[in-house]
Formats: C-alpha cells, structure tokens, sequence
C-alpha cells in the first residue's frame, strides 16, 4: 500500500478529507489545487492548523523554488508523528 495519498480536490471537500486521513494508514495526504495561490495557501494552512490539531498541515508551491512541489498543494501529516520524526532528527524550526 502507498504510503502517501495524492487527491485533486476543491476547497469545499478539503476538511472532509482531512478528517478522513486522521482514520487512515497513510503517511502523508497531498491535496493538489492547480491554481491555488500562495497567499490562499498559506491562509487555508493556518486555518487548518487551528481547526484540526491532530494533524500538522505544510503547503508547497512552484513559485517559491527550491524544493518546491510543481503543483500546488497542501500537505497534511499526523502531527504527533511528525514531531517525533523532527525531534529524532534534530530539527529546529525557524521563526
């Protein structure tokens, strides 16, 4: 089984989504919004983060370079996981 879950989604199933992958075996999900804005990324993650605290949400877009995904999109991982993984790794998040 994959362990990343990949949808092309609209804003208004977005939430539905996300309470559905808490439940689920995936890693990761990536909701894929082609046109979608960085500001209307950043916004919709923040709002996200607030709203579902189980899961930690991260966004990508092609503008920012580097490493960026060529899609835009929204990343939602379990947060809990994800600490543990960043703490193992020695991680700090800059501010």
């Amino acid at each position: 089984m994959d362990k990343i879950l990949v949808v092309e989604t609209n804003e208004n199933c977005l939430e539905t989504f996300g309470k559905v992958f808490t439940a689920s075996k995936y890693e990761a999900c990536v909701y894929k919004f082609p046109k979608a804005t960085v500001s209307w990324l950043t916004d919709k993650c923040e709002e996200l983060n607030t709203k579902q605290t189980a899961s930690q949400w991260l966004w990508s877009h092609p503008e920012e370079g580097g490493d960026s995904t060529h899609i835009p999109c929204l990343i939602q991982q379990d947060r809990a996981k994800l600490t543990t993984l960043r703490e193992n790794i020695g991680y700090v998040e800059e501010n």
